[in-house]
């Protein structure tokens, strides 16, 4: 029963303080009687204990600066996801159950103890013809514990609302909707098999990031077989510089990859933690990445595209009254935000970061300074800029971790300014029509000949 569920999980919650942070004045149904030590660290470690679902929630509240604040943001940062194996015996009863005969192609030479084990699947590795690859097994009774989970988060909300009126423009039933859509979607590995082929061909024509091989003929909503990478976990800094690799390289093509990813692309891989992400010990001078769990990809509308590009623009320009202007604009703050207001504010809660030189300026840091102070004027993300914020935050900390002297900056602003102008030259233009089939010329043809109609042919030229 959703309910009694719910009822464990406030519990649980509610003891670790994390109300006591947002919810003002005397509440004693949402807020304990006593204060509480360590809430962000002790809201964290009740998340994993809750299971999968609410380990992924709080991956994705990572980013949420316009609903939680900076430090909480920082410590769901820290959320693992690593679980105790299950038995191999139920590994084997999956393979026969959803591959039939095929299974025995796997099974005849695999490795009983798991590569890695998480919230969702176990992976092992295997071998057939001589080429090592790895599967990559759902782990049982999932659907039915993330349905019941996902029923009491909704109950949930409805009940936070009674007591919570605070950030009125956040749809707490959309922020679930979207929320529950991502992670029924991880537990589909054909989307995930789908999103990495669609990656390895966006990225044939470069050596900055290699997509593991999808292999088909074993690939189900539950099983999932693809190439094995023998690469360096990102993390291992000590094991990078064994193997000679040229870390400063290897930080900024990361940053090349989200680049592209966003603005090239605009499909990018929104769950590049360290977990998935590993270095190539191939061609040390000339490093590359290894990704993995395709599971989270997102996309932008070409306005959010346009509005990234321009608001990276204006924070170098220091131009913040027309990136106040541009987030009103695009309906990130309350319609009757004054842009005099939202401009002091922006400058109040960025400059003093700006006044660094570019090579120290941590992008992310930046975002998450600018979406605190903008929480006073309601602020609210669409769940794909959310996604993409995640994104960027993870490429930029580990290129920071692997070379701290990382410069985003000096790798962004050309690209950036290369892909406005390429884009909206007369050539893209053209280009644009072209690759849209020329719908967007029959759009505006049927306006002119809707406006022929409607308007004398003097009312027409005017117009």
């Amino acid at each position: 029963m959703p309910i009694i569920r719910l009822l464990k999980i406030f519990a649980v919650l509610r003891n670790t303080g994390i109300f006591n942070t947002f919810i003002k004045g005397f509440n004693p149904f949402l807020k304990t009687f006593s204060s509480k030590n360590n809430i962000e660290q002790n809201f964290r470690k009740t998340l994993e204990s809750l299971g999968p679902v609410f380990i992924k929630l709080g991956q994705l509240l990572s980013t949420r600066t316009d609903i939680i604040s900076k430090e909480l943001a920082a410590e769901l940062n820290n959320l693992t996801d690593n679980c105790e194996p299950i038995e191999y015996n139920y590994i084997k009863d999956q393979l026969i159950a959803n591959l039939g005969d095929n299974a025995k192609d796997i099974l005849e030479d695999i490795d009983p103890k798991p590569l890695a084990s998480a919230s969702l699947a176990q992976v092992h590795r295997f071998t057939k013809e001589g080429e090592n690859l790895v599967v990559k097994v759902q782990k049982p009774n999932l659907d039915e514990q993330i349905e019941v989970d996902i029923k009491a988060i909704r109950l949930g909300t409805k009940i936070l609302r009674t007591f919570y009126k605070g950030y009125p423009r956040v749809d707490l039933n959309s922020v679930v909707d979207d929320y529950e859509k991502i992670i029924m979607n991880e537990l589909d590995f054909r989307i995930e098999a789908a999103n990495a082929k669609k990656t390895y061909q966006n990225f044939t024509e470069n050596n900055y990031l290699y997509v593991p091989k999808i292999l088909d003929k074993y690939t189900t909503k539950k099983i999932l077989v693809m190439e094995y990478i023998d690469g360096i976990p990102i993390t291992n800094i000590a094991h990078l510089k064994k193997h000679n690799l040229n870390l400063k390289v290897l930080s900024e093509n990361g940053v090349r990859i989200f680049l592209k990813q966003v603005f090239q692309d605009n499909f990018f891989h929104a769950d590049m933690h360290p977990g998935n992400i590993f270095a190539s010990k191939e061609s040390p001078e000339k490093p590359f990445y290894y990704a993995v769990d395709y599971a989270i990809c997102g996309s932008l509308t070409e306005s959010n595209q346009i509005l990234l590009a321009q608001m990276i623009s204006c924070l170098l320009e220091r131009d913040f009254f027309s990136l106040a202007q541009l987030f009103i604009f695009a309906d990130w703050v309350k319609e009757n935000t004054k842009t005099e207001e939202l401009e002091s504010v922006l400058r109040a809660n960025c400059e003093s970061l700006l006044d660094k030189p570019l090579s120290q300026i941590l992008f992310g840091e930046l975002l998450l300074n600018l979406f605190d102070g903008m929480k006073q004027f309601d602020l609210y993300l669409d769940n794909d800029l959310v996604l993409l914020v995640k994104t960027l935050i993870h490429i930029e900390g580990m290129g920071r971790q692997i070379y701290p002297d990382l410069d985003f900056w000096s790798v962004a602003q050309p690209f950036i300014k290369k892909w406005i102008e390429e884009k909206y030259s007369v050539k893209g233009l053209v280009k644009y029509l072209v690759s849209k089939k020329h719908i967007l010329t029959y759009m505006i043809l049927k306006k002119f000949e809707e406006a022929k109609y409607k308007y004398t042919d003097s009312e027409v030229e005017e117009l």
